[in-house]
């Protein structure tokens, strides 16, 4: 600290914002008083208060720096009330303004916000990564070099985000690893693991514990679920795969279902290198497909395959010539 005056945090609350009080309302990773607390090497006080010389602020001004106190102290020699807070030298307390801008309404949030927002792109500027204008990303997050979070994008919480990989559109992606050169487009992830060179997205979906390797493709409105998905594996589109794990280089075709769930409890399925789903194909969990194996389109799968096994499992289609005209009337 610059000064030696001793400084208190006292929780006061002057608005709430969906059940928050305002020193709690997140701030890209910290909220209020979180940063007041390391910014400041403040007290929080919960009780009484010392007797004598002292600074108390209340936890609304997150921008506030030690250089911005001593100024404030330097100005002010006598006992002074303000918005924040007080500070007390002994003798009759007079009016006086705030230390800086601080954070008393709702809109007030809305500005701080903004001032987090492009101290994250400074930030993360600093470490060789680019945060545009309009993207969110917490001051936990680490960015690789190279790394791109564009206009629109939200990164959050202890997401590892590799050397130029890119997060793009509307993505949200919180408590992630992305792998080196990896690209999420417009896709939510929470809670799990993308490797290197992989693109995900747009509209896909990485729900907790899902994990993908190295060189894959998860593609638009694909959702995983505790899922773990081998390096070089395909899931283009239009897919749920939950509870499952795929070995590498597997092909997942479009409208398949891991059916994991029978109504009483959750089931994996297992599926080796190099196998192939096709279109529209359930795959009824607990099930086992072996390595190299072929599941045409259309097939429901309720028991095991093995290696190198083709399965196909449609019926065959009942033709009645010229009676269209009956069911379109």
């Amino acid at each position: 600290m610059i000064t030696n005056m001793k400084i208190y945090l006292v929780k006061r609350s002057f608005f709430t914002f969906r059940g928050k009080k305002n020193y709690e309302l997140d701030l890209l990773g910290k909220n209020c008083l979180e940063r007041m607390r390391s910014a400041l090497g403040a007290e929080v006080v919960d009780g009484a208060l010392p007797a004598g010389e002292k600074l108390v602020l209340y936890p609304v001004y997150p921008f506030l720096t030690a250089e911005e106190v001593a100024r404030f102290l330097t100005v002010h020699t006598g006992s002074v009330r303000f918005r924040g807070g007080y500070l007390e030298r002994g003798g009759a307390f007079r009016e006086g303004s705030d230390p800086a801008e601080g954070m008393f309404s709702l809109a007030d949030y809305s500005r701080m916000l903004a001032l987090a927002a492009r101290e994250s792109i400074a930030y993360h500027a600093e470490r060789g990564a680019l945060v545009e204008e309009g993207a969110l990303v917490d001051l936990t997050v680490q960015l690789g070099w190279g790394a791109a979070v564009r206009r629109g994008a939200v990164v959050r919480g202890d997401t590892v985000v590799g050397e130029d990989a890119e997060i793009t559109g509307d993505s949200v992606v919180e408590n992630c690893f992305i792998g080196a050169g990896t690209r999420v487009e417009s896709s939510y992830l929470r809670d799990a693991r993308v490797g290197k060179r992989c693109t995900v997205g747009p509209f896909a979906r990485l729900r907790p514990a899902s994990i993908v390797g190295d060189d894959c493709r998860v593609g638009d409105f694909v959702e995983l679920k505790n899922a773990r998905v081998g390096d070089g594996c395909k899931i283009s589109h239009l897919a749920y795969v939950g509870d499952a794990e795929l070995g590498e280089k597997v092909n997942v075709g479009c409208g398949a279902v891991f059916a994991n769930y029978d109504g009483k409890r959750k089931s994996r399925t297992r599926v080796g290198n190099g196998a192939f789903i096709g279109s529209n194909c359930n795959l009824v969990a607990p099930v086992r497909v072996g390595a190299g194996c072929y599941l045409a389109a259309g097939t429901t799968l309720t028991r095991d395959l093995s290696g190198g096994d083709f399965c196909i499992g449609r019926s065959r289609e009942t033709v009645k010539k010229g009676a269209a005209a009956k069911y379109l009337e």
